[in-house]
């Protein structure tokens, strides 16, 4: 018995192979996520840098003495200074100029800022604005604890900048960037639609909105609402382009999604997280090929582009070849080894792939990474039931898979499963009558069920797997092949 796979959120389908689990669902989703929560920050320029930025001004020097020599400033001091000065100047240029940072160019960025703000030259404005930008070059680096710290720093900053009797539409909106990213989803709601009300025009207020609507709130039509907004300020703003077309696949009106990211492709062919974006949609209209179309040609633009080689790998899981996506996944391990859904997905294929022990240990070091996420304790636990190799830890797995997904119809299978390879069919008949609950057509769980109810002398158990084998028929393999019959 497997788990099956389903496409993620709205438009779930079913897949019949015997060794699908949840997995290219949670890759696509993750990666576009990271995606519009962070990528769309590059649409938020930086000041244009002041002359004194680009071409740094000689500081006034002190009218000199009368020749008393003695006392008159040495020229070579003045010239370390100029050049301080200009280090500095050059550093804050590269840290802020242009777009926010992105994984391409998050180190040097990271450092340009510190270096410019470890000078203690910059200005108050200067400094909050080098403090968002190297949380958001942090965050792109995996540097969680550290971005942290910056963004708390720049909501600070902030704080102290912005007037309330007439506050800066630009300062609102970065300062609702860090608050989002340090977690305060409300507060950041309230400071992009202040940035809106103060300036109804600031197409990045609105995509700040609509992105924290659709990643944060899950309101995906009022987000459409805000990208429509942007779109009509900005016609051929890709990332609102972008924004719309996934909010239009979470709806699952995946015509309109499709024409959204196919013209953000056309605005910008060489832009990889606009391709990795399509190929999302194209995954969700159930076109294997397209989408892993799209994830090479971002591959061919960016090759360490981690999302992009996680969701081809996923790809690949599900087109039959988990060796493939084993390769793809150890790559994206190396570019990252702080990211649990490369570890994740390495286990599913690792478990396609009979490699118990090796699904097993990925899987850990997904927890490890990432320890609340949930489907890894329940791929985890299901792996261990599977192998034979530790049931108890198996149940331990999936008690925690349940405690942070009560709501997962897989978890309850999962469980169901291991009740049953435990030998205790009663317990496993309340889990699988707790799925059928919910779902009552559901055929790993009415199989599932007829199992426990035969073990139990319950002849209805019979009916419950000829229903099950009616909406499909290759379930009973499902369990066959793991010795349950």
């Amino acid at each position: 018995m497997v788990e099956t796979f389903y496409w993620s959120k709205v438009g779930e389908r079913p897949m019949s192979a015997s060794n699908k689990f949840l997995i290219f669902a949670v890759a696509l989703l993750v990666a576009v996520i990271g995606y519009l929560a962070v990528d769309h920050l590059g649409r938020a320029p930086a000041p244009a840098p002041s002359p004194a930025a680009t071409q740094p001004a000689t500081p006034a020097l002190p009218t000199p003495p009368a020749p008393a020599a003695a006392t008159a400033p040495a020229p070579a001091p003045v010239a370390a200074a100029d050049a301080d000065e200009s280090a500095t100047r050059q550093a804050y240029a590269e840290c802020v100029s242009g777009l926010f940072p992105t994984q391409a160019d998050a180190q040097s960025r990271a450092a340009a800022c510190s270096k410019a703000l470890q000078s203690r030259q910059l200005k108050p404005d200067e400094i909050a604005l080098a403090r968002l930008t190297r949380g958001i070059a942090r965050t792109a680096l995996g540097d969680k604890a550290l971005a942290g710290e910056d963004y708390v720093e720049a909501v600070q900053r902030y704080d102290r900048l912005i007037d309330p009797n007439n506050p800066d539409s630009l300062a609102l909106y970065r300062r609702a960037v860090a608050l989002d990213a340090s977690g305060h989803t409300d507060k950041a709601m309230e400071d992009y639609s202040a940035a809106i009300k103060t300036d109804p025009k600031s197409s990045l207020a609105f995509l700040g909105r609509g992105v924290l609507l659709a990643v944060r709130k899950r309101a995906y039509d009022r987000a459409v609402e805000d990208f429509d907004k942007v779109l009509v300020i900005e016609p051929d703003n890709v990332e609102a382009l972008v924004s719309r077309g996934d909010a239009f696949g979470q709806l699952g009106d995946l015509g309109r999604a499709m024409a959204d990211l196919n013209r953000a492709v056309a605005l910008a062919p060489e832009k990889p997280t606009v391709l990795v974006a399509r190929g999302q949609i194209e995954s969700r209209r159930g076109n294997l090929t397209g989408a892993a179309r799209d994830y090479e040609a971002a591959l061919k633009i960016d090759p360490r582009y981690t999302a992009a080689l996680i969701n081809l790998a996923a790809v690949r899981a599900m087109q039959g070849a988990p060796g493939a996506a084993v390769a793809l996944l150890d790559q994206a391990i190396t570019i990252d080894p702080r990211n649990p859904l490369a570890f994740y997905n390495r286990g599913y294929a690792e478990f396609a792939l009979k490699r118990y022990d090796k699904a097993i240990a990925d899987y850990g070091s997904a927890i490890e990474i990432d320890p609340g996420m949930g489907l890894a304790y329940n791929n985890r636990a299901l792996s261990r039931a599977v192998a034979g190799s530790d049931l108890v830890a198996a149940l331990a797995d999936s008690d925690q898979a349940l405690k942070l997904l009560p709501l997962n119809l897989e978890v309850r299978d999962t469980r169901g499963f291991i009740y049953l390879k435990l030998g205790d069919p009663a317990l496993a008949l309340n889990e699988y009558n707790a799925a059928l609950t919910i779902d009552p057509n559901r055929p790993l769980s009415l199989y599932g069920r007829g199992l426990a109810r035969i073990r139990m002398g319950d002849a209805a158990g019979k009916g419950d797997q000829e229903a099950a084998i009616t909406i499909n028929p290759e379930v009973a393999n499902d369990f066959a092949i793991y010795g349950l019959k």
